[in-house]
Protein backbone atom coordinates (compact mmCIF):
# COMPACT_ATOMS: atom_id res chain seq x y z
CA UNK A 1 0.00 0.00 0.00
CA UNK A 2 2.77 2.48 0.92
CA UNK A 3 4.56 1.80 -2.36
CA UNK A 4 1.40 2.70 -4.31
CA UNK A 5 1.18 6.01 -2.41
CA UNK A 6 4.82 6.75 -3.22
CA UNK A 7 4.23 6.10 -6.93
CA UNK A 8 1.17 8.36 -6.87
CA UNK A 9 3.19 11.15 -5.21
CA UNK A 10 5.93 10.80 -7.84
CA UNK A 11 3.33 10.96 -10.60
CA UNK A 12 1.78 14.10 -9.10
CA UNK A 13 5.24 15.65 -8.76
CA UNK A 14 5.99 15.04 -12.45
CA UNK A 15 2.64 16.56 -13.46
CA UNK A 16 3.31 19.63 -11.30
CA UNK A 17 6.68 20.00 -13.07
CA UNK A 18 4.88 19.88 -16.44
CA UNK A 19 2.39 22.49 -15.23
CA UNK A 20 5.22 24.85 -14.26
CA UNK A 21 6.91 24.19 -17.60
CA UNK A 22 3.69 25.36 -19.25
CA UNK A 23 3.94 28.49 -17.05
CA UNK A 24 7.46 29.21 -18.35
CA UNK A 25 9.80 27.27 -16.03
CA UNK A 26 12.50 25.39 -17.93
CA UNK A 27 12.12 21.82 -16.62
CA UNK A 28 14.62 19.01 -17.27
CA UNK A 29 13.63 15.40 -17.92
CA UNK A 30 12.47 13.57 -14.81
CA UNK A 31 12.33 16.69 -12.62
CA UNK A 32 9.70 16.69 -9.88
CA UNK A 33 7.82 19.39 -7.98
CA UNK A 34 5.92 17.81 -5.12
CA UNK A 35 2.48 18.93 -3.92
CA UNK A 36 2.65 21.70 -1.34
CA UNK A 37 5.56 23.51 -3.04
CA UNK A 38 4.94 27.23 -3.47
CA UNK A 39 6.85 28.30 -6.55
CA UNK A 40 7.07 31.80 -8.03
CA UNK A 41 9.65 32.03 -10.80
CA UNK A 42 10.82 34.68 -13.20
CA UNK A 43 11.84 34.32 -16.85
CA UNK A 44 14.91 32.16 -17.35
CA UNK A 45 14.30 30.07 -14.22
CA UNK A 46 15.18 26.39 -14.58
CA UNK A 47 14.92 23.08 -12.73
CA UNK A 48 17.48 20.57 -13.99
CA UNK A 49 16.98 16.96 -15.04
CA UNK A 50 16.03 14.60 -12.21
CA UNK A 51 16.01 17.43 -9.67
CA UNK A 52 13.34 17.46 -6.98
CA UNK A 53 11.57 20.16 -4.97
CA UNK A 54 10.03 18.36 -2.00
CA UNK A 55 6.84 19.18 -0.07
CA UNK A 56 6.34 22.45 1.76
CA UNK A 57 9.26 24.24 0.13
CA UNK A 58 8.91 27.82 -1.07
CA UNK A 59 10.93 29.41 -3.86
CA UNK A 60 9.80 33.00 -4.23
CA UNK A 61 11.14 35.24 -6.99
CA UNK A 62 9.63 38.57 -8.03
CA UNK A 63 9.89 40.45 -11.33
CA UNK A 64 13.47 40.35 -12.55
CA UNK A 65 14.47 37.53 -10.21
CA UNK A 66 14.85 33.83 -10.80
CA UNK A 67 16.69 30.63 -10.09
CA UNK A 68 18.62 27.95 -11.93
CA UNK A 69 18.96 24.56 -10.25
CA UNK A 70 21.26 22.01 -11.89
CA UNK A 71 20.66 18.33 -12.55
CA UNK A 72 20.29 15.68 -9.83
CA UNK A 73 19.82 18.25 -7.08
CA UNK A 74 17.11 18.42 -4.44
CA UNK A 75 15.65 20.74 -1.85
CA UNK A 76 14.23 18.80 1.10
CA UNK A 77 10.86 19.66 2.69
CA UNK A 78 10.36 22.97 4.44
CA UNK A 79 12.94 25.04 2.57
CA UNK A 80 12.23 28.78 2.30
CA UNK A 81 14.15 30.48 -0.50
CA UNK A 82 13.43 34.21 -0.74
CA UNK A 83 14.94 35.21 -4.08
CA UNK A 84 13.09 38.45 -4.77
CA UNK A 85 14.49 40.33 -7.78
CA UNK A 86 17.88 38.63 -7.46
CA UNK A 87 19.34 35.41 -8.94
CA UNK A 88 19.86 32.08 -7.17
CA UNK A 89 22.24 29.64 -8.89
CA UNK A 90 22.50 26.04 -7.63
CA UNK A 91 24.83 23.56 -9.37
CA UNK A 92 24.57 19.85 -10.13
CA UNK A 93 24.41 17.11 -7.49
CA UNK A 94 23.43 19.42 -4.63
CA UNK A 95 21.59 17.98 -1.62
CA UNK A 96 19.86 20.54 0.59
CA UNK A 97 18.47 19.37 3.93
CA UNK A 98 15.10 20.22 5.44
CA UNK A 99 14.32 23.68 6.78
CA UNK A 100 16.82 25.65 4.66
CA UNK A 101 16.42 29.44 4.99
CA UNK A 102 18.05 31.11 1.98
CA UNK A 103 17.79 34.85 1.38
CA UNK A 104 18.86 36.77 -1.71
CA UNK A 105 17.30 39.79 -0.03
CA UNK A 106 16.86 40.48 3.64
CA UNK A 107 16.57 43.25 6.17
CA UNK A 108 19.88 44.73 7.22
CA UNK A 109 20.80 46.72 10.32
CA UNK A 110 21.00 50.46 9.78
CA UNK A 111 23.03 53.10 11.58
CA UNK A 112 19.77 54.97 12.30
CA UNK A 113 18.26 51.97 14.08
CA UNK A 114 16.64 48.69 13.27
CA UNK A 115 13.21 50.23 12.71
CA UNK A 116 14.38 51.82 9.44
CA UNK A 117 13.79 49.99 6.16
CA UNK A 118 17.26 48.90 5.08
CA UNK A 119 17.75 45.91 2.80
CA UNK A 120 20.64 43.77 1.75
CA UNK A 121 20.16 42.36 -1.76
CA UNK A 122 22.58 40.15 -3.69
CA UNK A 123 22.68 36.99 -5.78
CA UNK A 124 23.50 33.67 -4.09
CA UNK A 125 25.62 31.00 -5.80
CA UNK A 126 25.94 27.38 -4.73
CA UNK A 127 28.38 25.21 -6.68
CA UNK A 128 28.14 21.54 -7.64
CA UNK A 129 28.65 18.49 -5.42
CA UNK A 130 27.50 20.35 -2.31
CA UNK A 131 25.73 19.03 0.78
CA UNK A 132 23.85 21.51 2.98
CA UNK A 133 22.54 20.14 6.27
CA UNK A 134 19.22 20.72 8.00
CA UNK A 135 18.11 24.19 9.10
CA UNK A 136 21.02 26.08 7.52
CA UNK A 137 20.61 29.82 6.90
CA UNK A 138 22.24 31.38 3.82
CA UNK A 139 22.41 35.20 3.65
CA UNK A 140 22.47 37.50 0.58
CA UNK A 141 25.66 37.52 -1.48
CA UNK A 142 26.91 34.18 -0.17
CA UNK A 143 28.97 31.95 -2.45
CA UNK A 144 29.43 28.24 -1.76
CA UNK A 145 32.07 26.71 -4.04
CA UNK A 146 32.03 23.18 -5.51
CA UNK A 147 32.72 20.33 -3.08
CA UNK A 148 31.53 21.85 0.20
CA UNK A 149 29.66 20.35 3.16
CA UNK A 150 27.72 22.72 5.42
CA UNK A 151 26.79 21.27 8.83
CA UNK A 152 23.26 21.52 10.21
CA UNK A 153 22.21 24.82 11.82
CA UNK A 154 25.11 26.77 10.28
CA UNK A 155 24.85 30.42 9.21
CA UNK A 156 26.45 31.09 5.82
CA UNK A 157 27.44 34.70 5.24
CA UNK A 158 30.23 35.11 2.71
CA UNK A 159 32.39 32.80 0.61
CA UNK A 160 32.90 29.12 1.48
CA UNK A 161 35.81 27.63 -0.47
CA UNK A 162 35.74 24.10 -1.86
CA UNK A 163 37.09 21.01 -0.12
CA UNK A 164 35.96 21.88 3.42
CA UNK A 165 33.31 21.00 5.98
CA UNK A 166 31.85 24.18 7.50
CA UNK A 167 29.78 24.64 10.63
CA UNK A 168 28.81 27.19 13.24
CA UNK A 169 27.37 30.67 13.40
CA UNK A 170 28.87 32.18 11.33
CA UNK A 171 30.08 29.14 9.36
CA UNK A 172 33.81 28.48 9.75
CA UNK A 173 35.95 25.69 8.28
CA UNK A 174 35.95 22.67 10.61
CA UNK A 175 38.01 20.18 8.63
CA UNK A 176 39.10 19.38 5.10
CA UNK A 177 37.01 16.81 3.29
CA UNK A 178 40.15 14.65 3.05
CA UNK A 179 40.17 14.43 6.87
CA UNK A 180 42.66 17.07 8.09
CA UNK A 181 41.38 19.47 10.77
CA UNK A 182 41.37 23.25 10.26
Amino acid sequence: MALQGYKLDALRARWRARWHAWLGLEVGAGAQIHPGVLLRHGPGSALGARSVLYRDSRLLATAGGGFRIGRDSHIAPGGHLLIGAQLLLIGDDVAIGPGLMLFCESNAPAAQGLHRQQYRRADVRIGSNVFIGARVTVLPGSIIDDGVVVAAHALVDGHLTGGWVYGGCPAKPLRRLDGDKA
